[in-house]
């Protein structure tokens, strides 16, 4: 009976050996599919996630409007356009000191280095001296506003009735306003139907802004003309910055600028494109003939420091895709992969860098349409590979790249990942 009792123990220990040895079998092939079958499935999707972390690059340098400056122009004399008023009084006149709340009738002076603030109406003109500040705030001037070499004018829904000089003026701010209310179109500067004439290496600013007639701004620093409506032309010549947006012109007159961007316009005539150093423009609706052309090219150049070959696939300009097709070429001198050619320079997508080379990139940028912050002064960009890493930076007018920056990855769905 004792004997019965141990064979049996003994054969139930040897059932339970054997059923431990199939679930350690299944535990391991449990462990072998987990493991093994994700990364064969994985290749089968063509999942390169390897890849992508081998992948490296980085910018190097960038150009836009670098080392670019306007043509110089002669700044026209204060009172040499509109002769019947000149550029001071020709008799009795009020001198303000401080403020005009109250209508006056005649003519009012801004004295050297005065200080000046009109809330109301001046049925007369208006001189401004040499190193003064006026402000005008919801007022009224039935008549010329000359000013000669002065400080800061500020005019905010501010009415002029005649012509509007501004010679040699550090800042002018003009914000919802009204100019040449009279419709007189007889004066002439470099053309006739002239209400405003700005000239001189200052900060000039016009937004909101109604003009019956032709404004003309010559050898501007920085030279902001938004959401304005101008019957007549808009010329702007010689400024060293120049920004044209989102404005409602008769015609359109650029030349010898530095920089200058024209964007969102609508013009209802003639667009004229002279001599610009760096020219960017963009869905501007232009009814009339265009003459000579506007080229604002970016350049950026990335250079491959990872272990396998980079293929850029996307480009953004200002978070949109960009118009049109890069051009680029090798920093070493070796032939473009271009499609399925090798070509000195490629002028499509995809961009591919070799493994220690370096991609000098090409691209006409063209503005975004609506508005812009002000001052406007970047484009940002975004380079986009097969992996889905990307490179991105800011360029800055006049001083090129801001900073150099690495590949980062961006997040991926896997499968499949290309």
């Amino acid at each position: 009976m004792l004997s019965d009792l141990r064979r049996s123990r003994r054969g139930v220990a040897t059932i339970i050996a054997e059923v431990m040895m199939v679930l350690i079998v299944i535990l391991l092939s449990a462990i072998v599919y987990v493991w093994v079958v994700p990364a064969f499935t994985s290749q089968a999707s063509k999942d390169n996630a390897g890849a992508a972390y081998a992948e490296k690059f980085e910018t190097v340098r960038a150009q836009f409007a670098t080392y670019v400056v306007s043509i110089p122009e002669t700044v026209a004399a204060c009172g040499s356009q509109d002769g019947s008023v000149g550029c001071a009084p020709g008799g009795s006149y009020l001198t303000c000191g401080g403020s005009i709340i109250s209508p006056h009738t005649g003519d009012v002076l801004v004295p050297v280095n005065g200080v000046c603030l009109i809330t109301s109406t001046v049925n007369g003109n208006v001189y401004v001296s040499n190193g003064a500040n006026l402000t005008v705030i919801g007022g009224t001037i039935n008549g010329g506003l000359e000013v000669d070499s002065a400080s800061v004018v500020t005019l905010t829904n501010t009415s002029v009735s005649g012509f509007t000089g501004l010679y040699n003026v550090q800042t002018v701010s003009i914000t919802g306003s009204r100019f040449n209310t009279s419709g007189n179109l007889g004066i002439c500067t470099d053309a006739c139907g002239a209400a405003m004439y700005a000239g001189g290496r200052g900060y000039f600013s016009m937004t909101n802004s109604n003009v019956t007639g032709q404004v003309e701004n010559e050898v501007g620093h920085n030279t902001i003309v938004n959401n304005n409506h101008i019957t007549g032309r808009l010329e702007i010549e010689s400024a060293d910055l120049g920004q044209i947006i989102n404005n409602v012109v008769g015609s359109l007159d650029l030349d010898q600028n530095g920089t200058i961007v024209i964007a969102g316009n609508i013009v209802n005539g003639t667009a004229k494109y002279g001599t610009n150093g760096w020219c960017g423009t963009g869905n501007n609706q232009i009814s009339g003939s265009t003459t000579g052309t506007c080229i604002g090219n970016v350049e950026v150049d990335v250079r491959n420091t990872g272990s396998t070959p980079v293929k850029f696939v996307a480009v953004y300009m200002t978070n949109i895709p960009l118009a049109g097709s890069p051009s680029w070429q090798l920093a070493s001198g070796n032939p473009t992969q271009c499609g399925n050619a090798l070509l000195a320079t490629c002028n499509q997508l995809p961009i591919v860098i070799p493994v220690g080379d370096m991609a000098e990139i090409t691209m006409s940028w063209t503005a975004p349409s609506g508005a812009f912050p002000l001052p406007w002064n970047y484009i940002y960009f975004i380079f986009v590979s097969s992996h889905q890493n990307y490179v991105d930076g800011y360029l800055y007018f006049q001083k090129g790249l801001g900073m150099p920056l690495q590949s980062r990855l961006e997040q991926r769905i896997c499968p499949p990942c290309y």
